[in-house]
């Protein structure tokens, strides 16, 4: 700014030079047309001048500040940088443009940390059911586009109820979180899909992963739950808490709904229920199989 007032004095010093010497030939009785023109000349030099140092100093970077603005508000998922020549200025307007890179970058930062509360289960950390369905939004035209098997589980904690009442609910909100650990660790991959459905409900949502594969995660994922020992004196299905699991998958090529998954998985739960839970029951959709038996295991075809 200091610079721009000493160029802004410059150019007024000249202008003024162009009026004195006006001023001058009026004295000594000069063509009065010289004069005039003199003098309209010098004045409208200094202002053309002014008014152009004016708005390449001062107006074009604050319409540059304005349109850094605007393209934050309307591409908030692009992360930008405020311009750096305008940032490193040492006037006011560098001044300005520091204090709005300062209050986007916080701002940002808040607005993550609200989506990632309105996304995410606060008591276990995995997502939940806003975070399922802004996922579905990109997982089943992936899994239609590329035609992939699509499986998905859900996992209910057994006797939980009883077990809240004999432990009280910090017990319980604790249990709730080691089983989450597990689910964390077994289901790792960028696609997979891991929420907390509510209470002691959980759904997993895997693409690109087959029957005997979702099968198999299923049941280890059962037996990492229970070999947590976590006690459950009051369980009837063992001394330790346990889960049920019920697993559906779609085969390839076939279009899914994933509502209609959702339920024959909780169909399928319902199975483990009724055959003394701490298992996994796994359908197919629209393929007729033979039923088959696994210990701890059993397997239906929907």
């Amino acid at each position: 700014m200091t610079r721009t007032l000493a160029v802004l004095a410059g150019i007024w010093f000249f202008a003024s030079l162009l009026m004195l010497g006006a001023a001058w030939l009026a004295v000594s009785g000069g063509p009065f047309a010289i004069v005039v023109l003199t003098t309209l000349f010098s004045g409208l030099t200094g202002l053309v001048a002014s008014v152009w140092l004016f708005d390449r100093r001062l107006l074009v970077p604050i319409r540059r500040l304005a349109d850094h603005v605007r393209l934050e508000h309307d591409f908030t998922s692009t992360s930008r940088q405020v311009p750096p020549d305008l940032t490193s200025r040492s006037d006011a307007v560098g001044l300005l443009a520091r204090q709005l890179q300062k209050l986007i970058e916080e701002s940002r930062s808040y607005n993550a940390a609200l989506l990632e509360q309105t996304l995410n289960d606060p008591l276990t950390g995995l997502g939940n059911r806003r975070l399922l369905e802004s996922r579905l939004n990109m997982l089943v035209p992936l899994s239609r586009r590329l035609s992939c098997t699509v499986s998905a589980m859900m996992i209910d904690v057994d006797h939980f109820k009883a077990f809240n009442d004999h432990y009280g609910h910090p017990a319980g909100d604790a249990c709730l979180v080691d089983i989450a650990g597990v689910l964390r660790d077994t289901f790792r991959r960028e696609t997979d899909v891991v929420v907390r459905l509510g209470g002691e409900e959980f759904l997993v949502l895997l693409i690109h992963t087959g029957k005997e594969e979702a099968w198999a995660l299923a049941d280890a994922m059962r037996g990492m739950i229970q070999a947590l020992g976590l006690p459950h004196e009051y369980s009837p299905v063992a001394e330790v808490v346990t889960v049920s699991v019920g697993v559906v998958t779609s085969p390839n090529g076939l279009l899914i709904d994933i509502d209609d998954m959702i339920a024959h998985a909780d169909q399928a739960l319902y199975d483990c229920k009724a055959h003394g839970r701490n298992q996994v029951a796994a359908r197919v959709i629209g393929v007729e199989q033979t039923a088959q038996a696994f210990r701890p295991s059993t397997e239906s075809t929907a």
